[in-house]
């Protein structure tokens, strides 16, 4: 039986507002599966295209960016104890976000850099700063910090450059005025996007979740707090040193603080699960680890990319992005959405039904053997995307793409049963 949680009916918002989100973020990543699907033949070469673009930008934006602000708006005022400041703006935002989002792949998606990309960049930014106000209306009523709200505040910091410097560079598109070469401007926008922003709303999150979830006890935190302060001086660094001439050592040493930093993450996760009371792994675990462990692995791949002309590799941008995107975030979420969601959605439907009628377990919210079928079938896309990519092979990422196609489709659909109950 589940007990009702004080803080979270103290201080959690409506649930219509997080699953608003949720949901989208589902519907938007199982569309994004079928556009790769049907447009494999497209999906080669170098990264800069317009059908590649569109759906990175689909992937990071109304998939992991969409489930990060739901999560959030959830998360923050229960983990720090204070209400949402405004369940109005959280509200706005979304439609607003929404519609940047959809505005801006469609302008990737068919190259219109006029006045439709621009645009769309400019709600997305408006987005984001209602965001960034109501979050920070929530931090300045915090009255007890903990590591989780420093690596929030950072990733706030790091969110608001990434949205000012994805719209500099979609007018950059429209009326060149940048110097330096825009692809060099857009990997820097990446890394801050994808280290900064959702790294570290990864790392923060995951020192309550992980615990939470596994009830690991009795261990020492101070990784967590390495790996804040070398993530950090390694993105601000390399956002230092890129706009110096002749700057290629010290942005390589940012690189490695930024190595070193997710490392230390890593042997906290490590610290935790090895102090957990709970052993079994259930599938949302199995989905976290497979994440940790690509983590680890595009990691030490960006180490020595950085150091390394790896570009004689067929694909190699594609490759390390799709493991990155797929591999590690997207396998991520998935898993954290299977532990997240049920719960909540138990909690508001059932909890205050406790001890008066029947009230279904957690593990009766979704379909588990489908979501292992589902987990299997999204690991062996990574790991058969990742080889047809390396054999530069259409017919093997046809099939490749089909089978991640496959595994959203259940995940949509166990998604859907739950927000049914």
């Amino acid at each position: 039986m589940q007990q009702a949680n004080p803080v979270m009916a103290a201080y959690a918002p409506p649930f219509k507002i997080i699953v608003k989100y949720f949901a989208a973020a589902v519907i938007d990543f199982v569309i994004l599966n079928f556009l790769l699907l049907i447009n494999y033949e497209d999906i080669s070469g170098f990264y800069f295209q317009p059908k590649i673009l569109a759906i990175t930008h689909m992937l990071t934006l109304g998939w992991i960016s969409m489930t990060i602000f739901g999560a959030m708006f959830q998360l923050v005022p229960v983990v720090l104890e204070v209400k949402l400041f405004s369940e109005k703006l959280a509200e706005i935002q979304f439609w607003i976000f929404l519609l940047g989002m959809i505005g801006l792949t469609t302008g990737f998606w068919n190259f219109n850099t006029g006045l439709h990309l621009n645009a769309s960049a400019v709600l997305l930014n408006i987005a984001i700063l209602i965001f960034a106000v109501n979050m920070a209306g929530t931090f300045i009523h915090v009255k007890k910090w903990n590591i989780t709200g420093w690596y929030l505040i950072a990733a706030l910091i790091y969110l608001i450059i990434t949205a000012v410097a994805g719209l500099l560079l979609t007018y950059n598109l429209w009326h060149p005025y940048i110097s330096i070469n825009h692809l060099q401007y857009l990997k820097l926008h990446a890394e801050v996007a994808v280290i900064g922003w959702v790294t570290m709303v990864v790392m923060g999150v995951s020192y309550k979740l992980i615990p939470m979830f596994t009830l690991s006890h009795g261990y020492s935190m101070s990784s967590g707090k390495w790996a804040f302060w070398l993530v950090n001086i390694g993105l601000v660094g390399i956002n230092t040193f890129f706009h110096f001439e002749n700057s290629i050592t010290p942005i390589l040493v940012s690189t490695l603080f930024i190595a070193a930093g997710i490392a230390c993450f890593l042997f906290q996760v490590y610290l935790i699960y090895k102090n957990r009371l709970r052993k079994k792994r259930d599938i949302g675990i199995k989905y976290s680890v497979f994440s940790f462990y690509m983590l680890g692995f595009v990691t030490l791949f960006g180490s020595v990319f950085s150091f390394t002309d790896l570009s004689r590799i067929p694909n190699v941008y594609l490759i390390f992005g799709y493991l990155v995107l797929y591999g590690y975030l997207s396998m991520l979420i998935v898993g954290q959405m299977y532990k997240i969601v049920p719960f909540l959605t138990w909690y508001h439907k059932y909890s205050s039904k406790v001890g008066l009628e029947p009230v279904p377990m957690l593990k009766d919210m979704f379909n588990e053997k489908y979501a292992l079928t589902g987990y299997y079938l999204m690991a062996a896309a990574i790991i058969a995307t990742t080889a047809s990519f390396i054999f530069n092979s259409q017919v093997a990422l046809l099939f490749s793409f089909g089978l991640m196609f496959l595994g959203s489709l259940i995940f949509t659909f166990n998604m859907a049963v739950i927000f049914r109950k």
